[in-house]
């Protein structure tokens, strides 16, 4: 082979060598970008929803979302004043004597405290049936009855989520 021969497949093996390397670092920078980004995207329809436990945490504790609504527990009623049955909210969550809501791995964890001082309640807040008002439409969600630690309470909306 002659000088141009040997010289054209050394630049043509350098070149390809380079071009991979560059392809490499490339893929390699896009992936770690986007990883360091991907935890920001947030899905537009839950960066709105008001939940319960966010609630709870804000020390509205007489407060609760149902169908993305919230609604402010009002007075106890009797099982005369229910309409029939709308939908369940079928959650439970416990708060101490100073409105913090306990977390799942709190409530899994030994509760153990030599200190009085120290000691947290566990009150629980279980949410059950929602039920419409027997003297109005079943449609209208303006108040609603809503099973509350096995009681029921009248609830009034506030805001959609």
């Amino acid at each position: 082979m002659n000088k141009k021969g040997l010289y054209f497949l050394a630049m043509t093996a350098v070149f390809t060598l380079s071009a991979c390397q560059s392809i490499d670092e490339f893929t390699h920078k896009v992936v770690t970008e986007t990883q360091k980004t991907a935890h920001f995207t947030v899905d537009s329809d839950s960066a709105h929803t008001t939940t319960i436990q966010q609630l709870i945490d804000e020390g509205k504790v007489d407060q609760f979302v149902y169908e993305d609504k919230t609604y402010q527990l009002q007075n106890k009623v009797d099982n005369n004043s229910k309409g029939s049955l709308i939908g369940t909210i079928s959650q439970s969550y416990y708060v101490d004597q100073n409105g913090k809501r306990w977390t799942a791995n709190e409530l899994k964890q030994p509760y153990v405290y030599k200190d009085p001082k120290k000691i947290r309640e566990k009150k629980p807040m279980v949410y059950g049936s929602v039920y419409s008002i027997k003297s109005q439409n079943k449609q209208d969600k303006e108040e609603i009855i809503v099973e509350f630690n096995h009681q029921l309470y009248r609830a009034t909306l506030i805001t959609h989520s």
